[in-house]
């Protein structure tokens, strides 16, 4: 099922003209009309390949129709004229407010049996289905009366009002298009074709999420002028699928401040010379809209990119920004390098002590508030010392221990003898030049860990393993973060007397459980 985009070519000013022109939250179309045909049935599975796509381009009767046709840089998105006016419909206030149920067709057909005028028998017959849509025609052959009875509104340019509202639901949920629409399928339900939903998509749904998406950020900017001070980014890229043939990748950052994401840039792998550099292109991209908008940022937090680092110690740095690493990702090739070397002859002890290591490094960040490097520095290479018992130290910035005497209870690991395969090989991983030029830069006070958890939601709108348009993809950041900004930062749940709840979790990266609280129900309004 995966197709390419027509517009996949654009050039990277083009294609990002998209956040440069109005979008028309109730834009003129073509007359499209509504498909309600079934799947294909020459196809060899009626099932998705491993490479499942959610692109609109999936579909031949979209790329052959005059009215889906690939996006112009060069004009207004979803600006699509048309000659005659739409004709006066009645108004309907939300359409979106009123329930909706299912009903068999047997049942339905059952309240046309009888005549409103001379009560003799008729006959109810469904009349042109458009998706969701019907018309029920009632006649009386006795007396003559007729009828006709339709199940719901219509709005703009005679469109099905639950039609459009099927395919708003499905996008903004950020459920699979075609999986929702087969599953809708299987079960009988008269529903909207695949190829209807990414004509709504392109003309409604899409500039819908981009306005709001404009207007929270605009609003997210406001906010940040306000408080003043420079800004405190957490910047990362994520790749729409593993490994290093991506076809996106998107950079997104959130101020720490607030917790809340104020930027997202999406960079395809054709733009740059290979994926890996869409996280610089994607940074480079969201420095330039922060200057455009006169923000300052004051700190970066980002992981060990050595692109990044280059790029962001030659053009931000001197304009004072101060770049951080992310404690975290640290860490975790600190952990890997400990169990590689504990695996080694005469090393086993080196296992029992990486948990202590790695809570070290957290405490050589934390208690360095001002994030001083020379600070950071010392405190990281006494533990060298202090896990062999010496705890007195010859750096300046930190002469001794700051724990009081480890005696009895306090002491639950033997000390490594000075000079011993493990102490030896302790040094060589926690002494590398490389490592402690890092350590240098751990971020004293804030981490990418929303970060972190923001990626993890965009699983939900835009999963990988998944093809998408440019626009879908798009269109699917910007819910993740539009979700994000809303339920970011919920209050703790409470109980009926007032005490917050508690639930315990069993995290991958521990080996017990680990208690932490409830938060309130997340919103999807």
């Amino acid at each position: 099922m995966m197709e390419m985009e027509t517009s996949q070519q654009w050039t990277l000013s083009q294609k990002w003209s998209i956040v440069d022109h109005t979008v028309q939250v109730k834009p003129q179309m073509v007359d499209v009309g509504t498909q309600t045909e079934r799947f294909e049935h020459h196809r060899s599975t009626p099932l998705a390949s491993p490479e499942q796509s959610d692109d609109d381009c999936s579909f031949s009767d979209i790329i052959n129709h005059s009215g889906d046709m690939s996006w112009s840089p060069g004009e207004e998105m979803l600006s699509e004229p048309y000659e005659e006016e739409p004709e006066e419909l009645e108004s309907l206030s939300d359409p979106n407010a009123v329930d909706k149920f299912i009903v068999c067709q047997r049942q339905l057909l059952s309240l046309f049996t009888v005549c409103p005028a001379c009560c003799g028998e008729t006959q109810g017959h469904i009349m042109h289905p458009e998706g969701t849509f019907i018309k029920v025609k009632q006649a009386c052959r006795t007396c003559g009366y007729e009828r006709y009875w339709q199940n719901q509104e219509k709005v703009h340019r005679n469109m099905p009002a639950c039609n459009l509202l099927l395919s708003g639901a499905i996008h903004f949920s950020g459920c699979m298009a075609t999986q929702t629409i087969r599953m809708l399928k299987l079960f009988g339900l008269q529903c909207i074709s695949p190829g209807t939903f990414f004509r709504h998509q392109r003309y409604y749904t899409i500039p819908t999420i981009v306005q709001a998406w404009r207007n929270e950020q605009r609003g997210i900017i406001r906010e940040l002028k306000e408080t003043g001070g420079g800004l405190i980014l957490s910047g990362d890229c994520r790749s729409d699928s593993p490994g290093h043939c991506a076809k996106y990748g998107s950079y997104s950052l959130i101020e720490d401040r607030i917790n809340k994401v104020l930027d997202v840039q999406l960079v395809q792998s054709s733009e740059v010379p290979s994926s890996s550099w869409c996280e610089l292109e994607g940074l480079k991209r969201s420095m330039q809209f922060l200057m455009d908008q006169d923000m300052q940022v004051s700190a970066l937090i980002t992981d060990r990119n050595w692109q990044v680092a280059k790029w962001v110690r030659e053009e931000m740095c001197s304009e004072g920004t101060r770049h951080f690493f992310d404690v975290w990702h640290i860490g975790k090739s600190i952990q890997k390098a400990l169990d590689a070397a504990a695996k080694e002859r005469d090393c086993e002890d080196l296992k029992l002590w990486r948990p202590a290591i790695i809570n070290h490094l957290y405490w050589t960040a934390a208690s360095t508030p001002t994030g001083d490097p020379d600070e950071m520095e010392a405190k990281w290479q006494s533990m060298i010392n202090h896990v062999q018992d010496i705890h007195e130290h010859s750096t300046p910035a930190f002469t001794s221990c700051a724990h009081p005497p480890l005696e009895g209870e306090a002491r639950d690991k033997e000390w490594l003898e000075p000079g011993s395969p493990a102490a030896t090989k302790l040094e060589s991983v926690a002494a590398r030049k490389a490592l402690v030029k890092d350590i240098r830069q751990l971020s004293p006070q804030h981490q990418t860990f929303s970060l972190e958890a923001y990626h993890s939601l965009i699983l939900h709108f835009a999963p990988k393993h998944t093809g998408f348009s440019f626009l879908g993809m798009y269109s699917r950041l910007l819910l993740a973060a539009l979700h994000f900004n809303s339920n970011g930062n919920r209050d703790v749940a409470r109980t009926s007397e007032g005490e917050a709840r508690y639930a315990v979790r069993y995290p991958r990266f521990r080996k017990c459980g680990w208690g932490e609280t409830i938060k309130e129900k997340p919103s999807y309004g």
